[in-house]
């Protein structure tokens, strides 16, 4: 049997390619971002540009400037400790979960994605990164979660910034 396909409308493609990059830490804390730059650098107009960004505002991942400008927050350190402790504790639940449901070939998924961190830590910081992060999110997915799993992913789009500096 076929898979279904999904449709998905280019804002909501643009939301995910733009929550990515910030979990990915391709914009840095204070980075100014623009309506029309994105629309832009992504080859699309404006409507759809907006949409994902006040998708984005309102999840506090990205900060209204003006109309059309906005800006990728700088946490204090009072802010970082807190993105911090809802992560360790809302990871520390999906783990605790996924660790009395995990398959051997789930752990064998887990055990390929940290090996090839270790090999990327030596020599490639960018892509460890995200290593890391697909690893969390391996085991984050391995909770069957989904509620779980979104607050959890929302605390990326936060820190991913921080996280590449």
């Amino acid at each position: 049997m076929a898979a279904k396909i999904v449709r998905q409308s280019l804002s909501e493609q643009l939301y995910g390619s733009l929550r990515l990059a910030l979990m990915n830490g391709q914009f840095e804390p204070g980075e100014r971002l623009t309506i029309s730059g994105l629309a832009e650098e992504y080859g699309t107009s404006i409507t759809p540009v907006r949409e994902a960004i006040f998708r984005l505002v309102s999840e506090r991942a990205l900060q209204m400037r003006a109309a059309t400008s906005f800006q990728v927050p700088r946490f204090d350190t009072a802010q970082l400790l807190e993105v911090q402790t809802i992560r360790i504790e809302l990871e520390g639940r999906a783990a605790y979960e996924a660790a009395g449901r995990i398959t051997p070939k789930e752990l064998d998924q887990l055990g390929v994605i940290h090996r090839q961190f270790i090999a990327a830590a030596a020599q490639d910081p960018a892509k460890a990164s995200i290593l890391n992060r697909d690893f969390h999110f391996a085991l984050l997915r391995m909770s069957h979660m989904p509620m779980l799993v979104g607050l959890c992913e929302n605390m990326w789009t936060l820190i991913g910034p921080v996280l590449r500096l």
